[in-house]
């Protein structure tokens, strides 16, 4: 009960941020929030993948992309700002695709799953961008409306906060949830042996290829989000640079752990954002920054930040 009251707290601390901050931080430092929980959101859904399943993934993006872009259609083809409708067209697009490319992708393992996921993709980001008439092609869709509900207009800049906070919350609790069900428990044990696990007569495929849509529909839920956010969709957004983004999160972090996506957005947003407001515009040394910071965990921390802490704290435990 305790646990759950800090978890409260904790949650009700995040989504009014904007709120009880506003005398001591900018603008600025709460879009960099609202930035760092809509990656998180997306480094949770890959996570499912790559830390709980055991299936890692080049190819994520496609289905934050696609939410993004089934969100900003939606609302101007149908004229439309209701977030159940912008939000639950990208939640259905995105499972949609994750199920399409799940079932040609689910049956691979190791490389071959790496790059089919990959190659699946580009074919994504390739529609995206040569499909001028629906997605503007190279210039993008610009003009996604923030959307409406029950009256309330997400317009303002806290208000779309909070969607995004809310939104993150409920995201970490069912991530959570599942890591913690049985089921959850039956993807562990596909990673660990997927072998022994058809031995005990599970349906791997099945299993791994709704981890793959589970996956797909939040990426989804977070293009939205990012979608909502910027007013704006590239097909950028369902390229391997993003793909990379939130791989490196998820590693940075700590795979197959709640904290390590969500702290693992804090960094990177931080180095993607801050570093480049202290240096000249010029410079691109942000990309090199996180290059090498993954570098350096792949090295010497592949548990990651979450996995240092937990190390720290067992240190300081036994002396």
């Amino acid at each position: 009960m305790v646990r759950w009251a800090l978890v409260g707290v904790a949650a009700v601390v995040l989504v009014t941020f904007p709120y009880w901050s506003a005398p001591w931080v900018s603008r600025f430092a709460t879009t960099l929030v609202r930035d760092a929980l809509i990656l998180a959101i997306f480094a949770l859904s890959l996570d499912l993948l790559v830390g709980r399943a055991g299936m890692p993934s080049l190819g994520h993006a496609a289905f934050f992309g696609a939410g993004a872009y089934a969100a900003g259609i939606t609302g101007q083809r149908l004229g439309t700002d209701q977030l159940p409708v912008t939000l639950g067209a990208a939640a259905l697009v995105g499972a949609l695709l994750a199920l399409v490319i799940g079932v040609l992708v689910v049956r691979s393992e190791g490389i071959f799953f790496l790059m089919l996921t990959l190659a699946l993709a580009q074919i994504v980001f390739a529609i995206a961008f040569q499909w001028t008439a629906l997605t503007g092609g190279s210039n993008g869709l610009s003009g996604v409306g923030r959307p409406v509900l029950a009256g309330i207009d997400f317009s303002a800049p806290d208000l779309m906060y909070v969607l995004v906070a809310i939104a993150f919350v409920l995201a970490a609790l069912v991530i959570w949830g599942l890591a913690r069900s049985p089921y959850g428990r039956a993807l562990s044990g596909v990673r660990e042996n997927e072998r022994r696990m058809r031995a005990l007569g599970y349906d791997t495929a099945r299993l791994r290829l709704s981890a793959f849509v589970i996956a797909g529909t939040i990426a989804g839920v977070a293009g939205a989000l990012s979608a909502y956010s910027t007013r704006f969709v590239s097909a950028q957004d369902a390229g391997l640079a993003n793909s990379v983004r939130a791989f490196v999160t998820v590693l940075v972090g700590g795979a197959g752990t709640l904290g390590g996506p969500i702290v693992g957005s804090a960094l990177v947003s931080l180095i993607e954002r801050v570093v480049p407001s202290l240096l000249p515009t010029d410079l691109r040394i942000s990309e090199a920054i996180l290059g090498l910071v993954f570098i350096g965990f792949v090295l010497f921390a592949r548990q990651g930040m979450v996995g240092l802490g937990r190390s720290a704290y067992q240190r300081v435990q036994h002396r």
